[in-house]
């Protein structure tokens, strides 16, 4: 079963992918604007699912993988263009979608990491009082030694003044204005945020900001990034916190739990990756 979202991918490229994807026989299951897992779960059921394919942007991948998660059936991940970055970090061909298709016979298949926030999955990030943004090429400070082995990364910047956030890495409890955590480790740096290294550690990676920001809201040159490996963890707010997750904007209600979901996926590539 291929799940297409085409909200943020090209016509004709939706059209080839849905169009080889009938021709190879999968049953099409075509997102609305408010269509969540439950729709494709759904439909998973109805079709006899024996695998969940996914196309469309990174903002809607929580939904189908989600679904093939909980049935324990294999993810295939279609790619969006080059700037997909989850699917660079599978090893999978960013300019050939079509060519990801194989990987309903003639594949190789893993299982990897998901997360979760208070209930959402999601396959790469959440981030508090930050805006990211997929960056190709690597920023111009970012370590070109490091820049060489990421597949991914993100340039975040500080949002203007959010609610004050209280989190216990462990039995402290401790203040910060922002958080990035990631599905597994990354790399981090003043301005950006790299890729992962592995996708199966069994760990969060957590980057985590005080207070020092400059006028125009931007990450301030002097302050640092403070990186911890936590399984799960919490944030407590005086009010709702607008999150980041997966690219997708939304509010989620103090407190705010965190927890890795280890080898809660499996996926499935071609071999001519």
């Amino acid at each position: 079963m291929l799940v297409v979202d085409g909200s943020e991918m090209a016509q004709s490229a939706c059209r080839e992918l849905c169009h080889e994807a009938q021709r190879r026989g999968w049953k099409l299951v075509e997102l609305g604007t408010d269509d969540g897992y439950r729709e494709i779960d759904i439909a998973a059921a109805r079709h006899g699912a024996d695998i969940v394919a996914f196309a469309g942007p990174a903002s809607s991948q929580w939904k189908a993988a989600v679904v093939a998660s909980g049935r324990e059936l294999p993810y295939a991940y279609l790619p969006g263009g080059r700037r997909d970055l989850f699917a660079r970090e599978l090893g999978i061909d960013t300019e050939d979608g079509v060519l990801a298709l194989d990987a309903i016979e003639d594949f190789c298949e893993y299982y990897v990491d998901l997360a979760e926030v208070n209930g959402v999955t999601f396959v790469s990030y959440a981030a508090l009082g930050l805006d990211c943004r997929p960056a190709r090429p690597c920023p111009a400070d970012f370590p070109s030694a490091w820049a060489s082995t990421s597949l991914a990364v993100y340039e975040v910047a500080r949002r203007q003044p959010t609610p004050r956030l209280h989190w216990f890495p462990g039995s402290a409890r401790e203040s910060c204005t922002a958080l990035f955590v990631s599905n597994n480790r990354r790399r981090f740096e003043a301005h950006a945020v790299g890729g992962r290294g592995r996708l199966d550690g069994g760990v969060l990676g957590v980057g985590v900001l005080g207070a020092k920001h400059d006028a125009a809201g931007a990450l301030d040159d002097g302050q640092s990034w403070r990186e911890l490996l936590l399984r799960f963890f919490e944030v407590d707010s005086g009010g709702p916190v607008r999150a980041d997750v997966d690219g997708e904007v939304m509010v989620l209600e103090p407190p705010v739990r965190f927890r890795i979901l280890p080898r809660a996926l499996r996926v499935r590539i071609p071999l001519r990756s």
